[in-house]
């Protein structure tokens, strides 16, 4: 709690829902009551008009005066003489407001009873006076005496930065921004300088003259066009402004600066940045920067004594600032003199007005609508600093039950364990172990399976355990290459709550009819993400779901092919089945074959990827080995996976029938021979080959493409030549450059294409180097995820950064923690 705090007069809340901002409140004598008591005028984005005449501490209803809804969103209000006359010929104070298209001047008229007396009317009524339309939609306005007119005018910046300066009811002229316009900022007018201030999205502060845009006007219009009009001078401040003032007597003298051009600064332009405070003279100078140590949010300049002098000129001026927190600092010059805290975060305020007989009144206004009157005060704290007493016996067992405490809330923080919520989404797939059924009277027996396009449909079940439903359930669904889902992403509309009925939607995953390199998978694991909100808190979750395909989508079934270049053999300690093609009969092909080839092939069977690579395993006669051999290293990694999760199922069901003086030991299946670490490094120097060959290709286009624009540069300088000369066959250098251009990027795009293909490549290949480490050493689960973390199978390719960087970053870190002399291997 801030020891200052403002003290809260009278306060009210403007509607509910409603929304305001900097620009939406203003007060003065609304009324033109003869007594010159001030009101409130308050408007909102809604369209909503309020204006209140607080007269006591409490809140009354009679306090609101008048609320009228315009019927339109209110960007911006201000109080002044706009030329209205009242019956009897005199002018009186108007309100006007700024819509998106529009501007408009209203009169609040009294009806029954005297004005003489606090509330003494029977009620207000708001009365239009006269309505501008505009073309473009509007950003804000500034109003003022201009050009020393009794009365004001307003000037509306529109949001493609023309001007539109209004005398009454009546346009006098328009004038547009430089060319380089991009977005409005804040405007002010000064009437000492009778000149326009305003902030633009270049970080500048610029002035523009009245008289001079007057002018510039005419010459615009006796030319028949709107040329952009130039500021009599502009300073960069280097940050978005938000706001801007002006005022006289703010920096204190001994620290004002002497301008160039010797005169005496009269004025003192404020301008309030993102994260700074910046004071310009009139001759555009910057006289003060102060660097603020919080985030602003609006700002207002007061005179201390308005008494003093013609209009207050002889009073210094004063600047309270609001920030983000609610606190409020009050500068003279760049000094803070006053600090407190407001009730509720401001976002416009307006310092020096006089309600229940007392000026000098705060009024705030947050964007939620909160109102209030009141002053700069201080306050007691309420919690006090209390020393330590020495004199106070230490109680070790309570000191030692506060550590243990403590220390359980520590180790609770630290553990990483996270309760699920309970009113979660979760996702159950249902993959089948069959492909779906050919449908094509085309296909022959004699086709090759290996061009034929198969399709799962695989089912996902979405099941809300809350109570109620959930709406707009986003599902996003992965399929490794080369399968491809027909429909990536779903929305599920309603998930109604009760694990017992689940919302089930279908997903049908293809392999195209294309044979190439992407034949050989990656990975074999469907993902499913699905990203909601929760009803209620609109709480964003995601719940994600993985699923292995068959190998059936991947592979069809072939002739045994007894020769490959690569082989590797494993171990297990099991007899081997009698038939190795009864682990495979979900394989198309596999039932009716299964006999005829174990009688002429031996246990064998062979597999074919898309792409056209084989693989075989062959089964010893006598001991549990197995040979796996490819005519690719890559390809070995799908078929030893699936071989060890079939065999680790087919002898679970076995169960205890073992052969005689077999021990019941668990089912292990290891690799004994040394790793194919040389095969693995081929496919990584291809790889790396074609990345260099890919980022050399890029360095070349990057130099030609750079070749091409310098000669578009020198072309460009010959066409805007006053004097005309010859090409000096510039065109034949461009049309030479550009071809260059084009074919070095036509090879590019090849390289980038052989790039993924090697890296799909690069990928299985990981993978088959990780199954035989994991069989070698005998890893658990649990180890094969530690290692794939470290040795990952993921390639991700940039031309900064590959897999490459990223493989010896994660092994060199390996090495020197878990590898180490002592490290810690759990």
């Amino acid at each position: 709690m801030s020891l200052f705090k403002a003290r809260e007069w009278w306060s009210t809340s403007c509607g509910t829902g409603e929304e305001f901002d900097l620009g939406l409140l203003a007060v003065g004598n609304a009324d033109d009551a003869e007594d010159g008591s001030h009101k409130i005028v308050v408007a909102s984005f809604a369209g909503v008009l309020r204006v209140y005449h607080p007269t006591k501490r409490e809140y009354g209803v009679s306090d609101l005066i008048l609320e009228s809804d315009l019927g339109s969103p209110v960007l911006q209000l201000a109080l002044g003489d706009f030329g209205v006359n009242d019956s009897v010929g005199e002018a009186r104070t108007s309100v006007v407001v700024l819509f998106s298209k529009s501007i408009a001047v209203f009169s609040v008229n009294v009806v029954g009873g005297s004005t003489n007396e606090a509330n003494g009317a029977s009620y207000h009524t708001l009365q239009k006076e006269h309505e501008m339309q505009f073309t473009s939609p509007s950003a804000n306005f500034a109003v003022g005496p201009f050009i020393g007119k009794p009365y004001d005018g307003i000037c509306v910046q529109s949001m493609d930065g023309e001007w539109t300066v209004f005398d009454g009811n009546t346009v006098s002229f328009s004038v547009t921004l430089g060319h380089d316009f991009l977005l409005p900022g804040p405007i002010a007018y000064c009437p000492r300088m009778d000149a326009f201030v305003t902030a633009t999205s270049r970080f500048e502060v610029e002035k523009y003259g009245l008289r001079t845009l007057a002018a510039s006007a005419k010459g615009n219009t006796a030319a028949g066009d709107k040329k952009p009009v130039k500021p009599d001078w502009k300073v960069c401040v280097g940050e978005g402004i938000t706001q801007i003032t002006s005022a006289t007597g703010f920096v204190e003298p001994g620290t004002r600066k002497t301008p160039k051009n010797g005169q005496q600064a009269r004025v003192d332009l404020i301008a309030l940045g993102e994260r700074s405070l910046f004071v310009i003279n009139e001759f555009g100078e910057m006289t003060l920067q102060k660097r603020l140590d919080y985030v602003p949010l609006c700002m207002h300049a007061f005179r201390v004594n308005p008494a003093l002098g013609l209009g207050g000129e002889q009073s210094p001026t004063h600047l309270i600032i609001t920030d983000h927190t609610g606190s409020g600092m009050v500068y003279k010059g760049s000094r803070t003199i006053w600090a407190a805290k407001f009730e509720q975060t401001p976002c416009a305020l307006v310092a020096g007005a006089m309600f229940g007989g007392v000026g000098g009144m705060l009024v705030t206004l947050s964007e939620g609508g909160a109102l209030s009157v009141g002053y700069l005060g201080a306050e007691a704290p309420v919690a006090i600093v209390r020393g330590f007493e020495t004199a106070k016996d230490l109680g070790y067992v309570e000191m030692e039950k506060e550590r243990v405490k403590l220390a359980a809330v520590i180790a609770s923080a630290t553990t990483g364990t996270f309760a699920e919520p309970t009113d979660a989404v979760s996702l159950r797939i249902e993959v089948p172990d069959s492909l779906d059924p050919t449908h094509s009277s085309a296909q022959r027996a004699d086709d090759n399976p290996a061009e034929t396009e198969k399709t799962l449909t695989v089912t996902i079940h979405v099941t809300y355990a809350g109570t109620g439903s959930v709406e707009n359930v986003c599902l996003s669904v992965h399929a490794p290459a080369p399968t491809e889902c027909r429909q990536e992403s779903f929305v599920v509309p309603f998930v109604h709550g009760g694990v017992d009925t689940p919302t089930s939607v279908p997903v049908v995953i293809r392999v195209p009819r294309t044979t190439g390199a992407g034949g050989i998978p990656e990975n074999n694991v469907l993902r499913v993400v699905a990203g909601y909100r929760v009803k209620g808190t609109g709480e964003a979750r995601v719940a994600t779901r993985d699923a292995r395909l068959p190998l059936s989508l991947f592979v069809a079934l072939a002739p045994p092919v007894k020769n490959s270049a690569y082989k590797v053999t494993l171990d297990t300690n099991r007899p081997p089945p009698a038939a190795i093609t009864s682990l495979f009969n979900d394989i198309p092909g596999v039932s009716a074959q299964m006999t005829t080839a174990v009688e002429t092939s031996g246990n064998v069977i062979s597999f074919l990827f898309g792409d056209g690579s084989d693989v075989t395993i062959i089964v010893s006669k006598n001991a549990g080995r197995y040979r796996v051999q490819a005519v690719r290293f890559e390809a070995l990694w799908l078929v030893i996976d699936e071989l060890t999760r079939r065999l680790r199922e087919y002898y679970a069901r076995e169960g205890s029938e073992t052969s005689e003086g077999e021990s019941n030991e668990p089912f292990a299946v290891s690799f004994n021979e040394a790793l194919p670490l040389q095969d693995f490094f081929v496919v990584v120097d291809l790889y790396h080959a074609c990345r260099s060959a890919r980022n050399e290709s890029l360095a070349k286009l990057k130099c030609k493409a750079r070749q091409f624009r310098a000669v578009q540069k020198r072309l460009l300088v010959r066409f805007r030549d006053k004097n005309p000369t010859d090409l000096t066959h510039l065109d034949k250098l461009l049309r030479g450059a550009f071809a260059d251009v084009t074919g070095e990027s036509v090879l590019t795009e090849g390289f980038e294409l052989e790039l993924a293909a090697s890296a799909v490549t690069l990928a299985a290949a990981t993978r088959t180097v990780l199954c035989l480490i994991s069989r070698k050493f005998g890893m658990n689960e649990d180890e094969e995820k530690v290692l794939t973390a470290y040795l990952s199978p993921i390639v991700n390719d940039t031309p900064e950064q590959g897999w490459a960087e990223c493989t010896e970053a994660s092994v060199t870190f390996l090495l020197k923690t878990k590898l180490a002399k002592g490290g810690d291997r759990g």
